[in-house]
């Protein structure tokens, strides 16, 4: 009986630690060397402004790309708001005029102009959900797993309530 117990132990130890589910997660490298990489910043111009702007760059300690980034408004406007298409963080509100970027990949920025003495009302179109059902996420990758691990410990109590049964006899 000691023995069956001991093998189906074993069995459940294997199986945990070869599911990724239950695996403990991979070390990471805590001295890594920074990695440089140059992105591309697009300006794209916006009515008012014929795309000039002050920019400056510097590449960190850490590879990050900073970026500081100027608009240059036509006579007779000024800067309202950014527009930036691609992965950034920034401590900045996108109404700042002057945005200091750290950017991970190429971006696009637009600068949005107003007319003095006017303001930018944006008009757009909601789509609103009138599904009454919430949505399915899918199925979850640590069930299966779950199944087997119960479908063996079921497996495990059938034979040592069988061989209980039998040395009973």
């Amino acid at each position: 009986m000691k023995k069956i117990v001991s093998v189906l132990f074993a069995i459940l130890m294997v199986a945990f630690a070869t599911i990724p589910a239950f695996a403990a997660e991979s070390p990471v490298a805590t001295t890594a060397p920074a990695t440089t990489f140059k992105y591309e910043v697009d300006v794209i111009p916006s009515e008012g402004g014929d795309g000039s702007y002050e920019f400056t760059t510097d590449i960190d300690e850490n590879g990050e790309q900073h970026v500081h980034i100027i608009p240059k408004p036509n006579p007779g406007y000024t800067f309202d708001h950014w527009e930036i298409d691609g992965p950034y963080k920034t401590d900045d509100k996108l109404t700042d005029s002057e945005m200091d970027l750290i950017i991970t990949g190429d971006i696009d920025v637009k600068p949005y102009y107003k007319k003095k003495g006017t303001s930018i009302v944006e008009t757009g179109t909601v789509n609103r959900d009138v599904n009454t059902t919430s949505p399915q996420t899918g199925a979850n990758d640590v069930l299966p797993y779950a199944v087997i691990m119960l479908s063996i410990a079921a497996c495990g109590a059938a034979v040592v309530m069988l061989v209980r049964t039998n040395k009973s006899k």
